[in-house]
Formats: structure tokens, sequence, C-alpha cells
């Protein structure tokens, strides 16, 4: 029963997280570059959706992860998906550091480290959107086969 409930809890809060990283994508894509009144709004609900939906959403997907662990036949494509899965936490967990230095940046009127913290949230969430189809691509594979 429990594992039942964990396989549909999983790919749940992995539909959230992916929602909630392709969200934010178009807030970005919508405000940056759009003038400084439009970037100082940008940081805030990109901090909101952080700290409300996303931290929960991938602590979720890795605490499920984890329970599930301990009833999944090891393979290689098993071990590859869980290493996708950790590459984007960790990516994702440093990303939201460094939107929460941006949204300080902007506060302070500090555009220049705003442009480069901007540069860098890009480049490491991109890591984050591509360990998550890393992951849910190998997933749909392996829960295929069952």
């Amino acid at each position: 029963m429990m594992t039942k409930l964990l396989l549909a809890t999983h790919p749940i809060f992995i539909g959230i997280w992916l929602g909630c990283v392709l969200t934010e994508a178009l807030f970005e894509r919508a405000l940056l570059g759009q003038g400084r009144d439009q970037e100082r709004i940008l940081v805030g609900p990109h901090k909101r959706v952080d700290l409300v939906v996303e931290i929960s959403a991938f602590a979720i997907v890795l605490a499920t992860g984890a329970l599930m662990l301990a009833h999944a036949e090891p393979s290689t494509a098993l071990h590859t998906k869980i290493g996708f899965g950790l590459v984007a936490i960790a990516a994702n967990s440093y990303c939201i550091w460094i939107v929460f230095r941006r949204a300080q940046a902007a506060t302070h009127g500090q555009w220049e480290r705003f442009a480069q913290l901007d540069h860098l949230q890009h480049k490491v969430g991109a890591l984050v959107l591509l360990g998550i189809l890393g992951a849910l691509g190998i997933g749909v594979y392996l829960y295929a086969r069952v």
C-alpha cells in the first residue's frame, strides 16, 4: 500500500517541480531586459515561488524517491536516474541561493552584480531542467518496463 502511494506521489511532485521551473522561466522571459523596475518586480515572485512551491516539491521528490529505493531493483538505469535527480536537486538548491543573492543585488541597485548573478542563475537553471528531464525520461523508461 505504501509503495503504491509513493509511486503516485513521486511523479505528481516531479510534475509540480518541473512546472515550477518552467513557470519561473516564463517570469524571467517576460520581465528580464524590460527595465530596472520590471527586474525589481521579477525578483519578488521568483523568491516566493522558490520558498513556497519549489523547495517543497523537490524535497518531497527526494523523500519519496529515497523511500522507494528500498523496494527498487538495482540497475544501471536506476542509478543513472538517481544521479540525474540528485544533480537536479543540488543544482536547484544552488540556484535558489543565487536567486536570493540576485534579489539582494536588485534591492540595493547593484546592477552589475545583478547581471552576473542572473547569467549564473540561468546556466544553473538549465542544469536543473536537464537533470529533471533526464531523471524523468529514465523513470518513464523504467516504469514502462514493469
